[in-house]
């Protein structure tokens, strides 16, 4: 079976060849029938399918003979000589024929029984004889019959191979622009002398190319760009547009013109441009529908000689069909980039907005605390990645203790950084009134749940007493605190942590830690320490080597921890630390 691309083909060959070309089976049916048979005998397609050749296309008082003929030509091979042949309305029309018997594409190469028939019309005008006449008669047809069918199919090679390629430099083009300048190319000096291209929006025609063969005569092109959109209903383009099917202009004389506009100066601007000759209008049909049409003014130059409108139209055809495909791809994959830019800005103006809010509701240690000191880091992922909910907060509650949260809403987004903003607000509300850190959790968990929005939130809040040289903290689902002795051993706290907020009713263990005065603790966000190649546990391992290696102001921590613990691509998400020791001069 061919595929339905092989068919294609094959239908796209058999209209370009000016022959007659019919395929008869083992029973004398007919199989195949292309244009030119139509056109020689006028059978149609469909009327001549399936009937019997003889019937068809014979003489009945020659059908004794000629089907002995076709029994001799399917088992024997081949057959050349004239015949007259029957129109469907009787007449006779003498025909140089040949014929070939099919064989099976298997080893044996046994024919088939099929009988591949070409035949043109002979020219009148010479004396032939038919079946039964000389041989140095039916020789010398034969010769002519030959050479005119080797001309043909020369001239048939030309025109598919322009075709291919054609269709070749067409399907290499996304570019809406660059797909204008090669249809130019293709058609313009070989279908006509100036070519445009008006693409059709259900309305009216917008004129979007046109090219002449002569770049001298760029002035002329310029003002038929200008006549773009202002044809009249009776517009040949216009009624290739309304028809779906071509439409031939042999010459463009005033009344020709008068059709196409009503202004006298738009007139004679198409007269200059078809140079006395004609044109042809060829609608750009893709999927079904026309988006356009591509127009031809004036003769084109082709096989050497000029060439009359519409003469190699069935090409011209082809490479309209390839284009219409091509300028819908053009247009479909401009409207796909366009939309990418917008979403693209869109997401960046989102992530600025994002970051903006985000970086406003951080601290900004107007009044640090005075029990401590405190260094902090926060930024965002890589540039495609959006903004995430990390947050941290240092707040003074009472007299020598100091409250120190850091949390991560399970988010992207604008709509995360607001919600973080608004988890911030109630925990900076509630630690005011000093109470315990699994009582605050227990309160903000109301709060996430109240905000109906299905987020989680991991946090971890914790207070510094000063005077004791202790913290005492909860953790709602997040990652453990690191701590760093004098000696600058690093070690995580791996004490049991509750349920995120958000999930239910959070109940927080809370756990109390001696802090010594040179004691350090490390407050983090997953972005620090997990990435795509590196699970949480691996990297909180290398977050407490870096911490051990570290030295230096509280500052000089940060920047070399964040440094160490840098992926190769760098980070892809969001990154909150925060370092806290008590003051050595308190």
């Amino acid at each position: 079976m061919k595929s339905p691309e092989r068919e294609t083909e094959l239908d796209a060959v058999l209209e370009l060849i000016a022959n007659a070309v019919v395929l008869v089976d083992a029973r004398a049916r007919i199989r195949l029938w292309n244009a030119a048979a139509e056109s020689i005998l006028g059978w149609s397609t469909t009327d001549a399918l399936g009937r019997d050749v003889l019937e068809t296309a014979i003489a009945p008082d020659s059908h004794k003979t000629a089907r002995d003929l076709l029994t001799r030509i399917a088992s024997n091979g081949t057959w050349e000589g004239t015949v007259p042949l029957r129109r469907k309305n009787g007449e006779s029309v003498l025909c140089a024929v040949r014929a070939r018997a099919l064989r099976a594409p298997d080893t044996g190469r046994k024919p088939t029984g099929e009988v591949l028939v070409v035949f043109a019309e002979m020219n009148t005008d010479r004396p032939v004889r038919t079946i039964g006449g000389s041989a140095e008669e039916e020789r010398a047809a034969l010769l002519r019959a030959e050479r005119a069918a080797r001309a043909e199919l020369e001239h048939v090679r030309d025109r598919l191979a322009y075709v291919v390629h054609a269709s070749s430099r067409l399907a290499s083009s996304l570019d809406i622009g660059m797909t204008m300048e090669t249809v130019g190319e293709l058609v313009v000096p070989r279908f006509g002398a100036l070519c445009v291209i008006d693409l059709w929006d259900g309305r009216r025609l917008d004129r979007v190319y046109v090219r002449d063969a002569d770049p001298t005569r760029q002035p002329l092109v310029e003002r038929v760009r200008k006549l773009g959109g202002f044809q009249r209903d009776d517009d040949p383009s216009l009624r290739a547009v309304f028809t779906g099917r071509p439409a031939v202009v042999t010459t463009t004389d005033p009344e020709t013109a008068a059709q196409m506009y009503d202004d006298p100066q738009a007139r004679a601007i198409v007269a200059e441009a078809a140079r006395g000759g004609g044109f042809v209008a060829v609608p750009l049909i893709t999927r079904g529908r026309v988006i356009g049409v591509l127009t031809l003014l004036g003769p084109g130059h082709a096989y050497g000689r000029e060439l009359a409108p519409g003469e190699d139209l069935a090409v011209l055809e082809q490479i309209a069909t390839r284009a219409a495909q091509s300028i819908e791809n053009a247009r479909l994959f401009d409207a796909e980039r366009r939309l990418a830019r917008n979403l693209q800005d869109s997401e960046r103006r989102q992530r600025r907005a994002a970051l903006t809010l985000q970086r406003s509701l951080l601290p900004a240690w107007t009044h640090p605390p005075g029990d401590l000191e405190v260094a902090t880091r926060y930024f965002p992922g890589a540039e495609e990645a959006e903004v995430g909910g990390d947050w941290y907060d240092v707040i003074p509650v009472g007299p020598g203790r100091t409250a120190l949260v850091i949390g991560d809403v399970m988010g992207r987004g604008l709509r995360a950084a607001t919600f973080m903003g608004q988890v911030r607000t109630a925990v900076r509300a509630y630690a005011r009134q000093d109470m315990r850190p699994k009582e605050i959790l227990g309160l903000v968990d109301g709060v996430v749940t109240d905000l109906g929005e299905a987020e989680i939130v991991t946090c971890v809040y914790a207070v510094f007493d000063n005077a004791r040289g202790t913290l005492t903290y909860a953790s709602a689902g997040h990652l453990p605190l690191l701590t760093v002795d004098k000696a600058g051993r690093a070690r995580r706290l791996d004490h049991q942590a509750g349920l995120p907020l958000g999930v239910g009713a959070t109940s927080a263990p809370e756990h109390v830690v001696s802090l010594p005065r040179e004691t350090m603790v490390a407050f983090y966000t997953d972005g620090l320490v997990e990435h795509r190649q590196r699970d949480v546990d691996a990297g909180i391992d290398a977050l407490v080597d870096a911490l051990a290696k570290a030295s230096g102001t509280l500052e000089g921590l940060c920047d070399q921890v964040v440094d160490a613990l840098r992926p190769p691509m760098g980070y892809d998400d969001d990154v909150a630390l925060l370092l806290a020791r008590a003051r050595l001069d308190t």
